[in-house]
């Protein structure tokens, strides 16, 4: 008489996995790099305001080149002293696809990052940027993004950079973001609007 109290589950095969995966990639889409973001932006008790954007130079889902900017302005007080930070970095980017709806970053730009304390201008530091990362969409609404890299800030040295970020549309168009912008400048945190095109 056979066992069935013996018996074993079948083990979790790639075929499974792929097979409870696949609903979650039947529903995403590949990556546009064609948006315009409107955010608010703080960095501690800084507070202000950012834009960014982008602009596509290839097909949605295939590698190629990509123009990109970003800016923010933020002041406030900490511990009595009046400080302003102003950060322009615009550049060229190239992506390399992987599969339909990830691909692989790097991004060439221009960075300046002025600060003034108590209106006393603390000096530029503007070089260029260097990062890699990668993008791409885990449904039709949702979209994760990290990124890492380093900074020729003159006088301050080469400072790391990095970001993480998550974007969420409630439409094919119209999402929400939210993002951190790291390194050895400080940490910014940006919540915000973008519209893809």
């Amino acid at each position: 008489m056979p066992n069935f109290l013996a018996r074993r589950p079948p083990a979790l095969t790639p075929a499974l996995v792929c097979a409870a995966l696949a609903p979650a990639a039947v529903f995403a889409e590949p990556v546009r790099y064609d948006y315009a973001e409107l955010a608010f932006a703080a960095d501690g008790d800084l507070r202000g305001g950012g834009l960014r954007g982008s602009v596509d130079f290839g097909e949605a889902g295939e590698s190629g080149l990509y123009l990109h900017g970003t800016a923010f302005s933020l002041s406030g007080d900490e511990g009595g002293v009046d400080l302003d930070r102003r950060v322009i970095d615009a550049g060229l980017g190239y992506r390399h696809a992987i599969g339909d709806f990830w691909a692989v970053e790097g991004e060439l730009a221009w960075r300046d990052d002025q600060r003034e304390r108590n209106g006393v201008d603390l000096g530029d530091a503007g070089g260029a940027r260097l990062s890699i990362g990668v993008r791409g969409s885990v449904s039709e609404r949702v979209e994760l993004r990290a990124m890492a890299g380093a900074f020729d800030a003159g006088a301050r040295g080469t400072e790391t950079v990095g970001e993480v970020g998550l974007h969420v549309y409630a439409t094919t168009r119209v999402g929400f973001t939210t993002d951190v912008q790291f390194g050895d400048g400080g940490e910014v945190l940006r919540i915000g609007v973008r519209v893809r095109f």
